[in-house]
């Protein structure tokens, strides 16, 4: 076997110095800045009762304005006033050829 001997000249060395100094510094930078080993809550749990609780008390308001309107239609006499259309033919757009 033929060895071979590997000198470094001054530049090589200063090179490779300079990367050993600057990988070290990312290293210990990224160990630094690390995050905690504890997770962080990011959102919250949707509560599904208190939507159903809500949708519930939605619904109850809506029922009780219908039953406001209902009685109001069936208390009250209506007065509904009749017009012509804008539009001759009953309002209607006439389809087909023009």
């Amino acid at each position: 076997m033929d060895r071979r001997e590997f000198t470094l000249d001054r530049f090589t060395r200063c090179i490779l110095t300079a990367i050993t100094v600057l990988l070290t510094i990312i290293a210990i930078e990224l160990w630094a800045g690390r995050p905690s080993m504890v997770p962080t809550a990011c959102a919250q749990i949707p509560d599904s009762g208190m939507q159903r609780n809500t949708l519930i008390d939605e619904a109850r308001q809506t029922n009780q304005l219908l039953g406001e309107i209902l009685k109001h239609l069936r208390s009250k006499p209506i007065k509904v006033k009749m017009e012509a259309p804008d539009k001759p033919g009953g309002g209607r757009a006439k389809r087909g050829k023009p």
